[in-house]
């Protein structure tokens, strides 16, 4: 085989999927987890009630409403997702698939004087992802063929917020409340790939990656709460991710196959990555007394990046419903959407991160006794889109996510 068609089997085979597609859990969507037992399951349409430990992440003025000292913690949230993406190396698709099993939310609230004291734990994003695939009699664009490609691909990394919590009632109809939380972001991915190019070459081609990386900072969130008339409550809250400190490093060795002698190559960065603003509106209305209907909007500001990516705006979207049976039973479900925060693909570029918009349902069911409460409850979303998954080529696969997440949850009032 000429060295021009082994450039070219290097050139389909890419070494790495682009470094700014795996970075993170999800950088492409903001609404990867549903936070708190009730909230997750009203699809995330909270802002206008937020009136238990969850508001404390959702809009922290709504807490001034709790009844008496709660705590709530989502005692286990099991998560599974599936991404696959067709056509990606001589007609094979390629499908990466991750579970976690995690506590998501702990959450307490506490009357101190006029105020409302709040402290609470949230894991916003959270995944573990593999892939391990082998494919056989792999053509080139030049007729060649690589009898065998094999790719083991693995991507851990979780986000963390903790922190207080206050709140005030300005007035009778108005409150407001703040969240200072503290960010911290880790996570690695490693990669190997091995690439054996047909007889009478038998010459073979390995790439070894590992990525690490680790993030802190900070995220306020400040909350205002209106009820006009009895009914009905509004609510608003801004937030935004500071990041003050951050570590990323990558390990590349490398062997080619037209030299018997690997590359090792080594580089890191502590440049911080930027977020947007997060802007959530709610409103939340009392049709009787067993019947809840709420609407949030939250809108995400456009990010400019020339080290992680841009972003462009977004604006997400929830609905949900709650309906109590009786005094021991209530019902809640939720619509609600995660639209990629990236631009379309351009058809005459490469590189470019992948675009896939995500619509999800929600349902929850809870079990009330004098002082406590147990949720069961879930989502699931789904979303089709386009991705360029091949380093430095500008064809494009279709792809898609289903994802889904059962939680367990109990708060307790004392």
């Amino acid at each position: 085989m000429s060295q021009t068609s082994v450039k070219a089997v290097l050139l389909l085979f890419a070494l790495i999927a682009c470094m700014r597609g795996y970075s993170s859990a999800d950088e492409f969507h903001y609404n990867n987890f549903l936070i708190g037992d009730r909230a997750s399951g009203m699809g995330g349409a909270y802002t206008g009630v937020s009136d238990d430990p969850s508001g404390l992440y959702y809009n922290p003025a709504g807490v001034v409403y709790t009844t008496g000292r709660n705590l709530s913690a989502s005692v286990n949230a099991f998560y599974t997702l599936t991404k696959k993406y067709d056509n990606v190396i001589g007609g094979n698709g390629w499908e990466r698939k991750a579970t976690s099993l995690l506590p998501n939310f702990f959450g307490i609230v506490q009357p101190i004087g006029n105020f409302k004291f709040g402290f609470s734990y949230a894991v916003p994003d959270s995944i573990k992802e593999d892939q391990d695939q082998t494919f056989t009699g792999v053509p080139t664009s030049l007729g060649s063929t690589a009898d065998l490609y094999v790719i083991n691909f693995n991507n851990e990394d979780n986000t963390y917020l903790i922190g207080p919590s206050l709140a005030y009632e300005l007035n009778s109809k108005m409150s407001a409340g703040m969240t200072l939380y503290l960010y911290h972001r880790s996570g690695q991915v490693i990669v190997n790939q091995f690439i054996h190019l047909e007889a009478p070459d038998n010459r073979v081609e390995w790439t070894n990656q590992y990525i690490e990386r680790v993030e802190r900072g900070y995220k306020p969130i400040l909350g205002l709460m209106y009820t006009p008339v009895e009914k009905l409550s509004l609510g608003v809250s801004l937030a935004k991710t500071f990041v003050y400190g951050s570590s990323f490093t990558s390990q590349r060795t490398f062997k080619d196959a037209n030299d018997p002698t690997p590359t090792v190559a080594v580089t890191s960065t502590s440049a911080t990555r930027k977020f947007p603003y997060e802007l959530r509106m709610g409103a939340a209305y009392f049709p009787s007394s067993s019947l809840l209907l709420t609407v949030d909007a939250v809108y995400y500001t456009s990010v400019h990046d020339d080290v992680f990516g841009n972003r462009v705006s977004v604006l997400n979207g929830a609905v949900g419903a709650e309906y109590y049976f009786s005094r021991n039973w209530a019902m809640r479900a939720g619509l609600f959407t995660d639209l990629a925060n990236t631009p379309e693909l351009d058809p005459a570029r490469s590189d470019q991160p992948e675009k896939i918009d995500l619509y999800g349902v929600s349902l929850g069911v809870s079990h009330f006794t004098r002082n406590t409460s147990v949720t069961l409850g879930g989502s699931a979303s789904y979303g089709k889109g386009k991705a360029q998954i091949i380093s430095g080529s500008t064809t494009m696969q279709d792809a898609e996510i289903f994802g889904w997440t059962i939680f367990l949850s109990s708060s307790y009032s004392y």
